[in-house]
């Protein structure tokens, strides 16, 4: 079986494969039960304010769970709370895709890891000009430099050094910051 599972969804396919919902996810889910999958969809978000694409996602899947982190809607909790549940129940899960912020597909990838459940994540570093040359998407995988531009941005999850992922995001912590502060200012 496939899931796929998103922060803001997840998926159950006949051979199971986990990915977070994301706008590019609903393809990915589409793609997979049009090659006659059975897809079943977790999708998760802050809160019901949050949640995107459920229409569209309940017209592919087979079955849809939702969560919201503050229990608005759906099941409160995480997608990784789902997604342990179906391993747990011994679903025959043969893969698993993440596509969200990086603690999730962090966890997700720890998760599989430990029942050994093949993982894929798509990450989204920063990208500066798609080619490779910049090195501003370099992402360490299996011990070896990557570049999520010409390289991914779909890895192992289980071989992708998160660590530091998450310190090479907040490099240009300061300079996000200031453009929303910008940006707010600008539209009040």
């Amino acid at each position: 079986m496939i899931i796929l599972l998103s922060y803001i969804a997840l998926w159950y396919l006949r051979t199971f494969l986990l990915a977070f919902l994301s706008a590019l996810l609903h393809h990915v889910a589409k793609a997979f039960k049009e090659a006659g999958n059975y897809v079943i969809g977790i999708m998760g978000a802050k809160d019901k304010e949050m949640l995107i694409l459920e229409n569209e996602m309940t017209q592919i899947c087979d079955e849809l769970v939702i969560t919201t982190d503050d229990g608005s809607y759906g099941q409160k909790g995480f997608v990784t709370n789902v997604l342990k549940d179906l391993i747990e129940e011994g679903k025959p899960i043969d893969l698993v895709v993440a596509i969200g912020p990086v603690p999730m597909m962090e966890a997700v990838g720890k998760l599989t890891k430990s029942y050994g459940i093949r993982t894929v994540v798509s990450l989204n570093p920063i990208m500066v000009d798609g080619t490779g040359m910049c090195g501003a998407c370099r992402v360490t995988v299996g011990g070896e430099i990557k570049f999520a531009c010409v390289d991914g941005p779909d890895f192992d999850g289980h071989e992708v050094d998160f660590a530091e992922l998450r310190m090479r995001q907040r490099m240009y912590l300061r300079e996000e910051r200031e453009a929303i502060e910008t940006l707010t200012y600008m539209s009040e």
